[in-house]
Order: C-alpha cells, then structure tokens, then sequence
C-alpha cells in the first residue's frame, strides 16, 4: 500500500485573524466610546438643583406618604405602651 506524504504543517496564524480577538478588543472600544460620550452628556447643561427636603417646597406632593409614616408610628408606639393617651 503507498503512503501519502504527510501535508506540511502549516504556520500559525495571526492574532488579528482570530474573531475572539476583535471580540474583546470591541468590547473594550465600546465601553470607552460609551463612557465618553455619557461624560460628553453630563457636561452639556448642568441639572437645576433640586429643593431642599426641609425647605417645604413639596407642595404636599410628601403629604400621604407622611400621614402614612405618622399613622403607623402613633400604632406601634399604642403597641408598646409608649402613647401618651
């Protein structure tokens, strides 16, 4: 029976023919493009500061949320004898 010659081996390829490669190496560009350009953003148009919380600007927008605190502050403090009442 005749052998065939064995095939050469053949020479490594280089790194830039490897898609892992470019994979990681776009994931990296991506996420400085994207840092940039959310630094970019940010430094358009300052946000207006917001009020303070103490300054009652609220315009009651707090207001149920505060009854809600109160109401269930006055019951735990009836549930631990602490009232006043």
């Amino acid at each position: 029976m005749a052998r065939t010659p064995a095939a050469a081996p053949s020479a490594p390829r280089p790194w830039w023919r490897f898609g892992y490669v470019w994979l990681i190496i776009g994931s990296f560009a991506a996420a400085v493009a994207a840092s940039g350009v959310t630094v970019w953003l940010a430094m358009q148009s300052p946000e207006a500061s917001a009020p303070a919380a103490d300054s009652g600007a609220t315009d009651g927008a707090l207001e149920p949320a505060m009854q809600a605190r109160n109401r269930t502050s006055s019951r735990n403090a009836r549930a631990l004898g602490l009232d006043d009442k």
